[in-house]
C-alpha cells in the first residue's frame, strides 16, 4: 500500500494589482506541484521509499517559490509606495480619469487645494460627480477631445477668493494623454498648477519694461519740456513783479505796448502764485519719470503734513473738476504733525487722489480729507492722511491691482494708470506706505502712512487739546 503523503499548507501572500502576474504564477505552481504530489501517491509500492525525498524536494521548491514570489510582491508594493509619496509630495494637483470618466488616482495635494476633496471620496466616481464649479458637458469635451486627439491640452483659469481678504488664484490646467497599453489612449492625467506668483512676476516685468521705456522717454522729452517751463515761469515772475509795484485795483502806468491807466484786478497775484506753483510742479513730474528709470533721492526737510495739504487744496480750488465739488478738511493739530519729505511730491500725491476722489464722486457727493496720529499701544506709529469719498467704489477683483503701473479703471481717455503707481513710489520712498479701503457702491478710503519726524520744534508747538482738529468745509467752486 503507498505511503499517502500530504501537502504543506501554503500561506497565500496578500498583493496588489501589480502583483497579479506573480499571484497567478504563483497559483499555477502550487497546482502543478500538487499534481506531481498526488501521481506519486498513486505509484506502486516500490516507489514508497522515494516517495518521502521527492516531497521533500517538492517543498523545499514550493517554500523558495513563496519566498522569491513573496520577496517580488514586496518589492512591487514598495515601488508602488514610493510612486504614491513622490506624486503626493508634487506641489501640483494631479488625478487621473479613464475612459468611463471615473477617477483612477487623487493625489494629496489635490485634496488639500481650494477644492480639495478627500482621495477616499474621489476614486473610484466619476469626475462629475466630483467636480461641480465647471459644467458637466464642458468638461466632458475637454476630456473627448485628448482621448480623441491623444495630444496635450492646455489653459489658464481663475478661480475666486477662497475667503475675504484672499486674493483670486490663477492655475494652469494641464491635460495629459495616457497609453497604459501602448495604443489608445486609456487615461487622461490632469494637473492643475498655480502660477499666480509666476503671472504676478510676469506682470511685474512687463511693466519694469514699460517703465524704463517711459524713463527713456522722459530723458529724451525733458529738455524740450523744460524750455517752455522756463519761460512760463519767467513770464509770470515778471508779471508779479510789475503789478507789486502799486496797490491792487489801482491806475498803472502804461507797460510797454500797454494801455496808460491799466487796473490791476486783486485776483492776478493769486493767479500768478498758482502759475508758479505749478510750473515747478510740471517740473517736478517730469523729473519725477526720470526716477522711474534711475534712483535719484529727492531733497527732504521737515514739513507739515497740514501744510501740504492746504497748498494742494489751495491748488485745486483754481481746477475745473472741482467746480462743484465740496471738500471736507479734517486737520488733526497736535503737535503740528511734522514729517521729513519732499513737499512738492507730497502735493503730487494728494493731489492724485483727490483728483481720483473728484472722478469717483462725479459731481454727486463729497471728500473728506483728514490728517492724524497713528498710534499703537501707547506709541507713535507715524502720521496719517486719508482721503475719503462717497463715489461708486473699486471692486474687490481690481484692489490688488490698483497699485500697479498703467491700471486703471476708468474709461478710456480718462486715465494712464500711472497716478497710484506714482503716489505709492513715492510714499514707500519716503519710508511709508499706502492702504485701500473701498465697497462697491458706498465709496473709497485712500490711506497715506509716513513716519512722523520728531523734532524739538513740533513738540514746541503744541499747546492746544490732544486730538483737536480744525474742521473746516472749503469752497472749491471757482469764484467769478
Amino acid at each position: 500500500m503507498s505511503a499517502r503523503v500530504r501537502m504543506p499548507r501554503v500561506r497565500a501572500t496578500g498583493a496588489d494589482r501589480e502583483a497579479a502576474s506573480h499571484t497567478g504564477a504563483a497559483s499555477n505552481a502550487r497546482r502543478a506541484l500538487a499534481t506531481l504530489a498526488a501521481t506519486i501517491e498513486r505509484m506502486p509500492g516500490s516507489a514508497d521509499a522515494a516517495a518521502p525525498r521527492v516531497m521533500d524536494a517538492v517543498r523545499e521548491a514550493l517554500s523558495e517559490l513563496e519566498r522569491e514570489l513573496g520577496a517580488r510582491t514586496r518589492e512591487v508594493k514598495a515601488q508602488r509606495h514610493f510612486i504614491e509619496q513622490v506624486v503626493d509630495a508634487l506641489p501640483v494637483g494631479l488625478y487621473v480619469v479613464d475612459r468611463e470618466y471615473r477617477v483612477q488616482a487623487w493625489n494629496h495635494t489635490r485634496e488639500t487645494g481650494l477644492q480639495g476633496i478627500a482621495r477616499g471620496e474621489a476614486l473610484g466616481r466619476t469626475i462629475f460627480e466630483v467636480l461641480h464649479r465647471q459644467p458637466a458637458e464642458s468638461l466632458r469635451e475637454e476630456y473627448d477631445a485628448v482621448f480623441a486627439s491623444g495630444e496635450l491640452h492646455q489653459y489658464e483659469t481663475e478661480s475666486p477668493a477662497s475667503s475675504a481678504g484672499q486674493s483670486p488664484r490663477i492655475y494652469r490646467i494641464s491635460k495629459i494623454p495616457l497609453r497604459a497599453d501602448g495604443g489608445d489612449v486609456t487615461h487622461v492625467i490632469t494637473v492643475g498648477e498655480d502660477v499666480t506668483a509666476w503671472k504676478e512676476a510676469e506682470s511685474r516685468l512687463a511693466h519694469t519694461e514699460k517703465l524704463a521705456a517711459i524713463g527713456q522717454l522722459a530723458a529724451g522729452v525733458m529738455h524740450e519740456i523744460n524750455n517752455p517751463l522756463a519761460t512760463i515761469a519767467a513770464c509770470a515772475e515778471t508779471m508779479a513783479l510789475h503789478f507789486g509795484d502799486g496797490p491792487a485795483s489801482s491806475p498803472r502806468a502804461a507797460a510797454p505796448g500797454g494801455d496808460a491807466g491799466a487796473t490791476v484786478p486783486g485776483q492776478h497775484a493769486e493767479y500768478l502764485r498758482v502759475i508758479e506753483a505749478e510750473v515747478r510742479r510740471c517740473k517736478g513730474i517730469v523729473e519725477g519719470l526720470l526716477d522711474f528709470s534711475r534712483a535719484r533721492p529727492a531733497d527732504r526737510a521737515l514739513v507739515g503734513i497740514n501744510a501740504v495739504v492746504e497748498q494742494t487744496l489751495f491748488l485745486l480750488k483754481h481746477h475745473k473738476r472741482f467746480k462743484s465739488v465740496t471738500v471736507h478738511s479734517e486737520l488733526d493739530t497736535e503737535h503740528g504733525i511734522v514729517v521729513s519729505a519732499n513737499p512738492e511730491q507730497l502735493v503730487q500725491v494728494f493731489m492724485a487722489l483727490l483728483l481720483n476722489a473728484a472722478d469717483a464722486i462725479d459731481e454727486a457727493g463729497s471728500i473728506t480729507i483728514r490728517t492724524r496720529r497713528a498710534k499703537g499701544r501707547g506709541a507713535e506709529l507715524g502720521v496719517i492722511a486719508e482721503v475719503i469719498d462717497e463715489g461708486t467704489g473699486i471692486p474687490r477683483s481690481a484692489l490688488r491691482k490698483i497699485f500697479e503701473p498703467f491700471y486703471t479703471t476708468k474709461p478710456p481717455g480718462r486715465g494712464t494708470g500711472l497716478g497710484l503707481s506714482v503716489c505709492y513710489g513715492i510714499v514707500a520712498d519716503h519710508g511709508g506706505r499706502m492702504e485701500v479701503e473701498s465697497e462697491p457702491g458706498k465709496g473709497s478710503t485712500f490711506r497715506v502712512i509716513l513716519p512722523a519726524a520728531i523734532t524739538a520744534a513740533s513738540d514746541a508747538q503744541g499747546g492746544q487739546p490732544a486730538g483737536r482738529h480744525t474742521d473746516k468745509q472749503v469752497d472749491m467752486r471757482r469764484r467769478a
